[in-house]
């Protein structure tokens, strides 16, 4: 009997070790990953590709099987020698983290393959609000074209149809207030919704803004225009777009909506 005991605890206690490890390791892995990505210490690519959807998933299954199997062997060491040996909190902990995480990915992943990847949005498909020259230089090398036109979807159609068949409602917004008052209070929201404001125009009726995501800094580009309707009111469009080619998960869409019901008064 105390051979059987001390090869049990010959494997709990470096498996304690390996869980208390994991436990300590893994969210400072995801940690970096996202904000390394997000402060170009790394490429995204390399952060949120290889560090979290490859080894990322990998530490968490590695925290699962590493927990669970230093739980079952303190079990059985309390079964065998009527007391507990270990800590036990270390295998719940890697266990807990593991579970989290993973349930975590799958949330995202069903989101994913539940949202068709539409990364550039606009509520004028025939004459899309454009973007200055200035912002053409900010966007760097890699960065999605700007080409509404000749964008298509997974399934070869113009976005344009692609968009009219998924979000019907995102289209060119009638107010009967005067541009400049719609402008003014356009301004406003972008700058509750935090978006970085860049070259905007109040007589031109257009300003052109950004967007941060807080994990990874997924940014996105944005521009409104707002025109006379030639009867005192006012036409407001949007376009939002992922700068770069990453499924978004409805994120542009979402804010175009969002846009266009805070200016409707409806939010």
């Amino acid at each position: 009997m105390s051979r059987v005991l001390d090869i049990l605890r010959a494997i709990i206690l470096p498996l304690g070790w390996i869980c208390a490890l994991l436990a300590l390791v893994t969210p400072v892995w995801f940690l970096v990953a996202a904000f390394g990505a997000k402060w170009e210490f790394v490429s995204l690519e390399f952060g949120l590709n290889w560090m979290t959807h490859d080894m990322g998933r990998k530490l968490l299954l590695a925290c699962v099987v590493a927990g669970v199997l230093g739980g079952l062997f303190m079990l059985v060491y309390r079964f065998v020698a009527k007391e507990a040996f270990g800590v036990v909190s270390s295998p719940l902990l890697a266990l807990a983290i593991g579970l989290a995480g993973l349930g975590w990915a799958w949330t995202i992943d069903q989101a994913r393959a539940g949202t068709p990847p539409l990364l550039d949005v606009t509520t004028d498909a025939a004459d899309p609000p454009n973007f200055s020259t200035s912002l053409l230089a900010r966007r760097g090398r890699g960065a999605a074209s700007l080409d509404y036109a000749a964008k298509q979807d997974e399934t070869g159609r113009s976005l344009a149809e692609a968009q009219a068949a998924l979000y019907p409602a995102l289209t060119t917004l009638h107010l009967h207030q005067a541009p400049e008052t719609v402008f003014d209070a356009a301004m406003d929201y972008a700058h509750e919704q935090n978006w970085r404001v860049g070259s905007a125009s109040r007589a031109a009726g257009m300003f052109e803004a950004g967007a941060e995501s807080f994990w990874f800094g997924l940014r996105d580009d944005i521009v409104v225009r707002i025109r006379e309707d030639g009867e005192g009111g006012s036409l407001v469009d949007i376009r939002t777009l992922a700068r770069q080619p990453i499924h978004d998960l409805g994120r542009n869409p979402r804010r175009a909506r969002q846009f266009l019901a805070a200016m409707a008064g409806e939010d």
